[in-house]
């Protein structure tokens, strides 16, 4: 798959114009919240964010910065995955989530790899890692890797909720659109 249909997949997950007083993202359009719209220089109404502008804010904030694009050359899975909890949690915490879940399964590959910092700086050393565990697991190896970055993710819902029980009206819907084990 490619960026485009990521993002329209995205874009449909998301839905449109949304602002529910309890959400801490505030007013959002196709999942993209006010505050970032602004910081990328949207002036509008929320309601009137053109769906070209969200996708070229997922594609430079979720997509080319993350370096998720660089994923992609080696897993279109994982690296879908990747833009999905970047965008829902935030690339701050998507970044080191793949690095974390390679670091739990490095001892499952015959001459793995070292631990890798979990700095979200996706370099030679994660993609390398990444590259050797999916030639040494394959495509179920990949599955697994899809789980574990899930784990984590449902992870960070359950903590949020636990920190801020208003949030708990979302959960349901975290845990059954973005959450697949």
């Amino acid at each position: 798959m490619n960026i485009e249909q990521f993002l329209d997949e995205l874009i449909k997950r998301e839905g449109g114009y949304v602002n529910n007083p309890a959400d801490r993202g505030g007013a959002t359009k196709y999942g993209i919240t006010e505050s970032v719209a602004r910081a990328h220089g949207y002036k509008g109404n929320m309601k009137d964010l053109p769906i070209e502008l969200a996708k070229t804010i997922y594609r430079k904030t979720y997509w080319t910065s993350p370096r998720f694009d660089q994923v992609n050359t080696i897993s279109a899975a994982v690296a879908e995955e990747l833009l999905d909890t970047g965008v829902n949690c935030g690339p701050g915490f998507a970044k080191p989530t793949l690095q974390r879940a390679l670091n739990l399964l490095n001892n499952q590959c015959k001459g793995g790899w070292p631990d890798l910092a979990v700095d979200g700086v996706y370099g030679p050393a994660t993609l390398n890692a990444l590259k050797t565990y999916l030639s040494k697991r394959g495509k179920d190896g990949e599955k697994t890797l899809l789980k574990v970055l899930n784990i984590l993710q449902g992870n960070r819902y359950i903590e949020i909720c636990e920190r801020n029980p208003s949030q708990e009206q979302f959960f349901y819907g975290w845990i059954d659109n973005r959450v697949v084990v």
